[in-house]
């Protein structure tokens, strides 16, 4: 797997008010690269469009702010909250999320490519319809978030959780579930989106049960 690796610049811009900041560039249409936005916090603003380049957010608040048809390329979010926050239609490469708290997330229609999601807490996000390519979980919590008719491409998961998941119309051929946790998803009948995946004996006991097998013990 090509994982993330965002090419940065060897000094930034630094703003503590990225609301600002950012307003120039909004109504110029231009992109806003080589930041470092340090403990901003931001609640329920737009920044529909916005370009972001080789830049870092650390530490940085953004609840229930929308960035439909967003781009980031070369971005780090460091130990960021993007609860309920969208990013509908929006595009991300390069990109990696580290320590960050995204309950509620909306990824959907959104294109990922070589990102990763590390230590992150993903709880109630919905990725649908949406396109993933070289895109690694590691120590995520997925739980009750929804990948329904998402396409995947070189996805790895490494030590997370997918508990109660909506996979519906979700491929996930050849990814290796064995370390992570996989328990009660949500899919077609009889489960076309397994086949192929890789689990342990643990989850093949739970799994079983939709092909309407019942397991007498």
């Amino acid at each position: 797997m090509n994982k993330a690796s965002p090419q940065l610049p060897e000094e930034f811009i630094r703003t503590n008010n990225f609301s600002a900041y950012a307003k120039e560039f909004l109504e110029s249409e231009l992109p806003i690269s080589a930041i470092k936005s340090n403990e901003t916090v931001i609640q329920g603003e737009d920044f529909y469009s916005i370009e972001i380049k080789e830049s870092v957010f650390d530490n940085c608040t953004f609840h229930a702010c929308k960035f439909q048809k967003a781009s980031f390329t070369d971005v780090i979010f460091q130990s960021c909250d993007f609860s309920n926050t969208e990013f509908t239609d929006a595009y991300f490469e390069r990109c990696i999320f580290v320590s960050c708290k995204c309950m509620g997330l909306d990824m959907s229609e959104t294109v990922i490519k070589k990102t990763v999601f590390k230590d992150t807490n993903l709880q109630y996000a919905c990725f649908d319809r949406s396109k993933l390519t070289d895109v690694l979980f590691e120590e995520v919590d997925f739980t009750e978030s929804s990948m329904a008719e998402a396409k995947l491409k070189n996805f790895e998961a490494s030590k997370s959780k997918f508990l109660k998941n909506n996979f519906y119309k979700t491929l996930l051929a050849n990814i290796d579930f064995t370390d992570s946790d996989l328990a009660a998803p949500t899919v077609s009948s009889p489960p076309i989106e397994l086949k192929g995946a890789k689990i342990n004996m643990l989850q093949a006991a739970d799994l079983i049960r939709l092909w309407g097998i019942v397991v007498k013990v």
